[in-house]
């Protein structure tokens, strides 16, 4: 089980001489289970389109007199990255307009009343900002690392900064940075992405992001839209689940941008990802009583976004803030803005990060992160529950530290993950007397991507939907707090979530007595067939031991002898008592075991169930039951009989069997339902017909399938078998096909040619040892459809007007040419 719990005890090139000052364990320890391949693949990805819209903004530019690079008088910069579809300029923009109190951050310092000493010693954040920081000022000196060279030193980067890292050296720690003892890795935002990927592969775990493009910018219906720069950030996030980037919400609800929606639907770009934290503005609050005590900022930008996600996030101080200025290494200023909001956040949760860590010696998920943060803000606007003005509230540092110090006792974090068709679930005991509320949140997989140029299309980018739910056995069933994008003023009611993955459950005092949690996903399948997710619960009663399994759903088939599912025990730290285990199942009287019976440390136990054949189809509800010294706890697991159905063989249709000339720029595989399937199809593709060299395999619902990429003037074999809960059928009888023959192309080889990424959507990468003269694309026909000079060594090939499919890339020097065959997606 992969499920983590823990109870509280007392690329990498870009890095490569800069340094962590996290230790080369704990980096490894975080990036252990990441995909470096595909983590390379999509810096790649990301630093080709960056190129691509460079490139189109700045020849743009040279014709139409923009300016690419502006310096603003409030000491911010505005670049131009990109282009609209309607053709005006794309500018990133920093996002202007005593913090440490509003949040209750400088409580966690040494010294604070929260008796921690929570500095940011050891610890390392990234920022990404409008140029190069002054690492001279008296506020950081020696504990910045520019990575990139700027131009220029920029005031807004240098403000940033401190604020997020500052010293408390100066004027008695009035300007003292959240994380005060950190180490920064510096970027300007230019090529941002792939930077983020790079420094994400390499165990970055925090990140601030105090930039946008501003509302007045972009056309109307792009306010709010899930756009690729969205996608981009929750992809990265997803590949990098340890990895935080923590983004402003922007300044421009005053701007007239959007005038009919009352203030509403400001939110752009980046900001509008599902799996980041974005930041909204409130003013100065130095004792914090109720939710009226927070006052918004005049500017800072609303949600929703347009599926009704809650964005932004969370809120913090952003107006009239003093810090850093980068006129020289002793001036300050002071400035206003979600930009210095967003700091404030930043260098809090890397104080988060190093409290887990000096606990558990291990890092929080992401997901963790964000759920501790979200679940632990103090209430903040007109009505209960969240909104789209402040997101969850205003940012408790000292609340969520708590959290984690009483993580075992009267809370728990949870880290585990559910595999398609599962459930994860535990049980708990309220004591009568505290409110107890829960909050589940998940890195979701990269959402689709919706046409342009309509406005407040409401398709959920939610891709895994997971649901949380809290009950009493036979009693009510607590559900989490939803807003409705189409009344953004409204209040937030409790109903099904269908939009965030972030979901919170207030259950306020509730009678003393046992509770269910149990998470859960809609729909038969999950997005990469399973999701972690991280759970957060408080005012809980101390239990001793706890229970808790991701095999809520178990399914037998009909006939079977027996099903097991495993069980997580974890002990309060220090405790040492046997636990004993019984399951029963209130009308068959069926039989089960528990190996082993009896646990006195952490672990886990298997639960079998003898006779399953004796049951007839049908649901089933067990109760296993954990006595230990002085308490028990129930878990309730769903046992579901299904019926053992056969399943009939596949029948191929297309390819026919011997067929030849096939096309390999996109094949058709097409075969005939089967009876009995609830799992679908799977095809084997193979180079001989004994499939001992298989060169693909798909798995599919559908009757369907397209393959792309095959091999010229090939023999292929194919075949196809279905499944059901309890069955895999034969493999259908095996037909063969032949590719299409390809001809007129000379081959020499060019040295040490490489061409990437590949599949590729836009933009190709060229390079090799020796100087290449030319660049044609042909289509599988041998037609020609693109050529471009190149003399140099590398240079990019903008395949963007080109249809989605297989190409042929013949690459010349002046002695040799070479032939690789490209993917456009």
């Amino acid at each position: 089980m992969k499920k983590n719990s823990l109870f509280s005890a007392g690329i990498a090139l870009l890095f490569a001489t800069a340094g962590f000052s996290q230790t080369p364990q704990q980096q490894a320890e975080i990036t252990k289970d990441y995909d470096q391949v595909k983590l390379a693949q999509l810096e790649a990805k990301l630093f080709a389109e960056f190129q691509s819209n460079q490139d189109e903004a700045i020849r743009l530019a040279a014709i139409n007199g923009w300016e690419t690079s502006i310096e603003l008088d409030n000491g911010g910069q505005a670049l131009l990255v990109g282009v609209f579809s309607d053709g005006t300029p794309k500018y990133y923009t920093t996002d202007n307009r005593e913090a440490g109190i509003t949040t209750r951050t400088d409580r966690v310092h040494t010294g604070g009343s929260a008796g921690l000493d929570l500095n940011g010693e050891g610890m390392i954040a990234g920022i990404w900002d409008g140029g190069r920081v002054r690492g001279t000022h008296n506020l950081l000196t020696d504990r910045i690392t520019q990575l990139d060279n700027p131009n220029s030193i920029s005031n807004h980067s240098t403000h940033v900064a401190g604020t997020m890292i500052g010293n408390g050296d100066e004027f008695a720690g009035a300007v003292k940075g959240m994380a005060h003892m950190a180490t920064l890795l510096a970027h300007d935002f230019a090529n941002d992405t792939p930077e983020m990927v790079a420094a994400a592969a390499n165990g970055l775990l925090v990140s601030n992001h105090s930039y946008g493009i501003p509302a007045d910018n972009v056309p109307l219906w792009y306010l709010g839209y899930y756009d690729n720069e969205a996608r981009n950030m929750d992809a990265i996030i997803y590949n990098a689940p340890y990895y935080l980037p923590i983004c402003s919400a922007g300044n421009d609800r005053q701007s007239g941008a959007n005038t009919a929606d009352g203030g509403y639907d400001y939110i752009t770009d980046r900001s509008v990802a599902k799996n980041n934290i974005v930041v909204a503005a409130v003013n100065e609050l130095l004792n914090y009583t109720d939710a009226s005590d927070v006052t918004m900022s005049s500017f800072s930008s609303w949600g929703p976004t347009d599926d009704g996600r809650i964005k932004p996030d969370i809120s913090a101080k952003g107006v009239n803030m003093t810090s850093s200025n980068g006129t020289s290494d002793s001036s300050y200023t002071v400035m206003s803005g979600t930009s210095m909001a967003t700091p404030n956040v930043s260098g809090s949760l890397l104080l988060l990060q190093e409290h887990y860590n000096n606990i558990n010696s291990e890092f929080m998920l992401a997901s963790t992160l964000r759920a501790i943060a979200l679940h632990t803000a103090d209430e903040a606007g007109n009505n209960p529950g969240p909104d789209y003005r402040f997101g969850w509230g205003l940012l408790n540092t000292e609340r969520a530290a708590q959290v984690i110090t009483d993580n075992g006792g009267t809370s728990r974090i949870e880290e585990a993950n559910i595999v398609a068709g599962g459930a994860y679930t535990f049980t708990f005991q309220a004591d009568g007397t505290n409110e107890v509320s829960a909050t589940l949140a998940w890195t979701d997989p990269a959402g689709n991507l919706l046409p342009g140029g309509n406005e407040d299309v409401a398709t959920p980018s939610l891709i895994n939907d997971l649901d949380l739910r809290i009950s009493q056995d036979g009693g009510t069933t607590w559900m989490p707090w939803i807003l409705d994008v189409s009344t953004p003023t409204a209040a937030a009611t409790l109903g099904d979530n269908v939009v965030d993955n972030v979901e919170k459950i207030e259950m306020g005092v509730v009678p003393a007595g046992e509770y269910i949690v149990r998470v859960s996903h809609k729909g038969e399948e999950l997005i990469g067939d399973e999701q972690a997710f991280s759970l957060v619960i408080t005012g809980i009663a101390d239990e001793t031991f706890f229970v808790s399994t991701e095999e809520a759903n178990v399914t037998a088939c009909e006939g079977s002898n027996e099903v097991s599912f495993e069980m997580d025990v974890d002990f309060d730290a220090g405790l040492e008592a046997n636990v004993d285990f019984t399951v029963t199942e209130n009308t068959t009287g069926l039989v089960a075991t528990v190996t082993p019976s009896s646990i006195a440390a952490n672990g886990t136990v298997t639960v079998t169930i003898d006779d399953v054949s004796t049951l007839a189809l049908g649901n089933y509800l067990l109760e296993v039951t954990a006595t230990g010294a002085s308490e028990t706890i129930i878990t309730y697991i769903s046992l579901t009989i299904v019926d053992e159905i056969p399943i009939s063989e596949v029948i191929l249709d297309d390819p026919n069997n011997n067929a030849g000339n096939r096309p390999v720029d996109g094949l058709d595989f097409v075969w005939e339902a089967a009876t009995n399937v609830t799992l679908g199809y799977s095809l084997e593709l193979a180079l001989d017909e004994n499939f001992t060299n298989i060169v693909q395999t798909v798995d599919t619902p559908d009757l369907t399938t397209n393959i792309a990429g095959l091999e010229f003037d090939t023999q292929y074999f194919w075949r196809v078998k279905a499944a059901n809960d309890c069955n895999e059928g034969d493999y259908s009888q095996v037909r063969n096909f032949t590719t299409e023959e390809l001809v007129g192309f000379e081959d020499n080889a060019i040295v040490d040619l490489l061409a990437y990424p590949n599949p590729t959507q836009n933009i190709l990468f060229i390079e090799a040892g020796v100087e290449l003269s030319q660049v044609t694309i042909y289509t599988v026909l041998g037609q020609q459809v693109l050529q471009q000079e190149l003399n140099k060594t590398s240079g990019t090939v903008d395949m963007s007007s080109l249809t989605a499919g297989t190409y042929f890339v013949k690459v010349s020097s002046a002695t040799n040419n070479s032939v690789l065959q490209v993917i456009k997606q």
